[in-house]
């Protein structure tokens, strides 16, 4: 589905996303959930979003994590205008720490 929505590059925040409209605009805006368990643990994966309007609804997923994971752009030119002052990159990492 991804895929046809020419959205490829970007299947996991596609899985995650919990409406058509963030599908549709290629967005995180709330926080999507995701389970899975191994016959000892059970887990609960939460994709924040990563875009600047939506910080507030970042903060609340990150707040209810135990281990979190950063993911960032490795795009050339994308890296590096997160890590810069005021990035997007730079400013999860501080709120998350």
């Amino acid at each position: 589905e991804a895929k046809d929505k020419n959205r490829e590059s970007w299947f996991l925040a596609y899985i995650m996303d919990t409406s058509d409209e963030e599908k549709a605009k290629g967005k995180t805006v709330e926080v999507g959930r995701a389970h899975f368990e191994t016959t000892n643990r059970r887990f609960t994966v939460l994709d924040a979003p990563g875009h600047k309007s939506y910080v507030p609804n970042m903060i609340s997923g990150a707040s209810q994590a135990d281990v979190g994971v950063l993911i960032i752009s490795a795009r050339k030119g994308e890296f590096e205008t997160g890590f810069e002052r005021g990035g997007q990159t730079r400013e999860h990492a501080l709120l998350a720490k």
